[in-house]
């Protein structure tokens, strides 16, 4: 039979690669926790407060090993909580291990083995799977062709393994407060911004020039994260 005959037409339905980064302590584990049947893969104590199903890791090998079991279980969404305690699970490995990091080899390593568990959640999403990665947020330096460079905030990871997750993920929300900045009369009727905020928090799904986004799917460019609604959104039903 020729290859081209194997040509599909139309949208196809998937389970997601979802990644969600954004300051401590903002609801990225709650939020999480509203998918359907989830599983959290702990690999720090970020959800002792809240009502889930967890397996506690301590170990990469563990985590590795808990998304393999993952695969074939019940639940429907395995949550990984969060990438950037696994990979210090992964330095922590080579440190054990005597793993020589000089020139680079160090963060290649790290890469190649976080890769490896993305290997694990490629077979969850094979099995009819949602797969959910947290992540913390830091400020980094952004660079354009012409060398011009910014403050963004991106996914608290080394540079290689960002990069990988960013890629593999269908679907990545930087998750804040809404603030903004309001102006006011100062002394000698000098303007000056004080800056406030709604108290809401929001998703947001389109890239912008202070942080990172994406996603491969029709979504609002700002969800409600307190929303019922918004699940239903990125899980894509």
């Amino acid at each position: 039979m020729s290859v081209l005959e194997r040509a599909i037409t139309g949208k196809q339905k998937k389970p997601r690669r979802i990644t969600i980064y954004g300051n401590h302590g903002n609801g990225k584990s709650t939020i999480a926790s509203k998918f359907p049947k989830s599983l959290f893969l702990a690999t720090e104590d970020g959800t002792s407060n809240i009502d889930c199903t967890r397996v506690e890791l301590d170990s990469a090998i563990d985590t590795l090993q808990a998304a393999n079991e993952c695969i074939s279980s019940d639940f429907e969404t395995v949550v990984l909580d969060s990438a950037d305690w696994f990979e210090k699970m992964i330095e922590d490995a080579l440190h054990q291990e005597n793993f020589k990091t000089d020139y680079g080899k160090g963060a290649i390593e790290v890469d190649r083995r976080f890769g490896k568990l993305l290997d694990q959640f490629d077979g969850c999403i094979a099995a009819g799977k949602t797969v959910i990665v947290i992540c913390h947020q830091e400020i980094r330096k952004a660079e354009d062709v012409a060398g011009n460079t910014w403050d963004q905030i991106k996914p608290k990871l080394s540079k290689r393994v960002c990069e990988r997750l960013l890629e593999w993920s269908d679907i990545v929300l930087h998750m804040k407060r809404e603030d903004f900045i309001r102006t006011e009369e100062g002394e000698f009727g000098r303007k000056k911004g004080v800056a406030t905020t709604t108290g809401r928090r929001i998703l947001c799904s389109e890239s912008h020039p202070s942080f990172v986004a994406k996603t491969r799917y029709e979504l609002p460019a700002i969800m409600d994260a307190s929303d019922s609604d918004t699940i239903t959104l990125i899980k894509g039903e």
